[in-house]
């Protein structure tokens, strides 16, 4: 009987759902490029190495990234991580080449995947992309010079911009850092004074100065805030250094501002829609808002090299430079207090938002984009010389161009509802490939695109419907999954239910760090909801399994789990049997909390 027979495959998967897996935020194939909600590559490898024989075909419905092809060539050359953790959860693993189709309806996912999925000679790549660096910074790496505190000549890491407050009673302007930012003890204070008046101001709510500027692409009046140097961190051989900014620091940026853009940078009107916000986005309506002039010449200038290079190298190092653009190069990136740390922690742009903080960061972008050559190189190599087919089609999976029962397997991690417009994310980077993803089709559920739940249960319910057709009588799926909205889950259900595909077994997959936006979403949780589908003609368990109370629950799981942990088995054990999750996180955690003690 074939591994794929549900009555077979279920049984020997048993220990791959027992407890939750652990998904990884490491190694040169997770960290290559940032994209939200993705899954650790040897996470799924697992997963695919279980439910399959080499030789099947894989199909992921909602690729992004294309983490799902990257765990089939592992499936063929595991890590000994993988072997490890195989052996730990007395898994029957068989590793060996597989095919996978991946379905991407955004252009920078679909890049992003056939690029890693089938990578460039990784020399040939290391050179053409130190090439593009080098070639670059000749032209153009004076923008980064600065003179270190002994008048050395040195370069900049990164420097930190400030927005300028109009304080509300004298009306005079000051810096958010020079009123909010104390340096020992390190902190961004929430109510600042005035230097003027000494009146107090709530830093969220005090108003910001704006100018009225000349647009260098449009050649339109714009409103923008008002943004000025704050503090330079710069490096002078291997020496690092920090200052405010110098005579000589406002001089070079009046030579960037008179440096020409390069015809590559983009004249693309930003698409806003769910993410917008009225206040740091103000004046914000065209790409090139989101850059410092100085970041906006670098990477326009990283586009032009790539132009020079060999063509088939030309998409793995476009790819390279959007690595670093969306999270790193742009107003996005943002400076962190951290308890017990003596200096501000450095990072990229939020994941899953467009947040432009008060403290914008503008990092070097030939050093950041050289950095990751490696990496990208180190990924290449594990891709490299598999002999597993990975294809990458960039379509809606509403509608597969693929026969009827020819898929063995599907792994796939659907978009969660409201928690993420992928779309108006991805446009930061796909208006530089000048392709844009076609909203019209696009899974979620969002008011600027007039999609509510019910729309999203429309086109959830096609393309699991398709997913049912195109599986093997045999097949089965695994489907990951994460919301804290009820109706969110019961769009699920239903989507599952219109393919006549059954949940035959539910866990959760272990997330070593949350996302930003499931840190800030209602009740957040940690940890996504696992299914493994499959075609079932009998009848699911006894809704009596269902908890009647949270403590009954908690006694069925009692294993120390966290109240985060807790909520994902708790949807995923509803859905599984057919029943409303009625519960969002919060109330689940009030009740979680409520009712030992009314017990006692």
């Amino acid at each position: 009987m074939s591994r794929t027979d549900p009555e077979m495959s279920a049984p020997r998967a048993d220990s791959l759902y027992r407890r939750p897996i652990e998904s990884r935020r490491s190694g040169a194939l997770y960290n290559a490029f940032s994209y939200p909600t993705k899954i650790d590559p040897e996470a799924i490898a697992l997963f695919i190495a279980t439910h399959t024989d080499p030789g099947d075909r894989i199909l992921d419905v909602f690729a992004g990234s294309g983490t799902t092809g990257l765990a089939a060539h592992l499936c063929e050359k595991p890590t000994e991580a993988m072997i490890t953790r195989a052996r730990e959860l007395d898994l029957k693993v068989h590793w060996g080449q597989r095919s996978v189709v991946l379905y991407e309806i955004s252009s920078i996912g679909s890049l992003l995947a056939d690029v890693m999925c089938n990578p460039p000679e990784p020399e040939c790549f290391a050179e053409a992309a130190l090439t593009v660096v080098r070639s670059a910074k000749e032209r153009l790496g004076w923008m980064y010079n600065s003179e270190d505190p002994d008048g050395t000549l040195g370069s900049v890491r990164h420097t930190i911009w400030s927005d300028v407050l109009v304080c509300s009673s004298c009306h005079q302007h000051t810096s958010v850092w020079e009123a909010a930012v104390i340096l020992d003890p390190l902190e961004i204070a929430k109510v600042v004074r005035c230097p003027t008046c000494r009146s107090q101001m709530r830093l969220g709510e005090a108003e910001r100065r704006t100018a009225m500027y000349s647009d260098p692409l449009t050649g339109e009046p714009t409103s923008q805030r008002v943004r000025e140097p704050a503090f330079i961190y710069g490096r002078t051989g291997n020496v690092t250094w920090r200052r405010p900014p110098l005579a000589s620091d406002r001089e070079c940026l009046k030579r960037v501002d008179a440096e020409p853009l390069p015809a590559t940078v983009p004249n693309h009107s930003l698409s806003w829609g769910d993410l917008y916000r009225t206040g740091y986005h103000h004046g914000i309506s065209q790409l090139h808002h989101l850059y410092t002039r100085r970041n906006l010449l670098a990477i326009g200038s990283l586009w032009q090299e790539i132009s020079h290079q060999p063509p088939e190298l030309r998409r793995a190092l476009k790819l390279l430079v959007l690595s670093y653009n969306a999270t790193h190069s742009t107003l996005m990136t943002r400076v962190v207090v951290k308890k017990g740390m003596k200096d501000f922690v450095v990072t990229g742009a939020q994941s899953g938002v467009l947040y432009i903080s008060s403290l914008p960061v503008e990092k070097n972008v030939f050093e950041g984009v050289g950095r990751k050559i490696k990496t990208f190189t180190d990924a290449f190599r594990i891709g490299r010389g598999s002999l597993s087919h990975v294809h990458v089609i960039q379509e809606s999976s509403t509608c597969l161009n693929l026969p009827d029962s020819s898929i063995d397997y599907v792994f796939t991690d659907p978009p969660f509802g409201d928690f993420i417009p992928y779309s108006e994310i991805n446009q930061v980077n796909e208006a530089w490939l000048g392709s844009l993803t076609d909203r019209s089709e696009e899974t979620i559920i969002s008011r600027s695109q007039r999609k509510d739940v019910q729309d999203y249960e429309v086109l959830m319910s096609r393309v699991f419907s398709e997913v049912g057709r195109v599986l093997k009588p045999t097949g089965t799926a695994t489907v990951v999954f994460h919301s804290s909205k009820p109706e969110v889950w019961a769009s699920l259900g239903a989507a599952f239910a219109s393919a006549n595909l059954k949940i035959r077994r539910s866990s959760i997959l272990d997330k070593t760090q949350v996302s930003f936006k499931q840190v800030v979403s209602e009740g957040s949780t940690r940890g996504d909801a696992v299914f493994l589908l499959g075609r079932d003609t009998q009848e699911n368990e006894s809704s009596a399994r269902c908890a009647s109370t949270i403590e009954a629950f908690r006694l069925r799981h009692d294993n120390g789990e966290s109240p985060q942990h807790l909520y994902s088995r708790y949807v995923a054990e509803c859905t599984e049997l057919a029943q409303p999750v009625e519960l969002t996180t919060r109330e689940f955690y009030n009740k979680l909390i409520r009712e030992p003690e009314a017990a006692r």
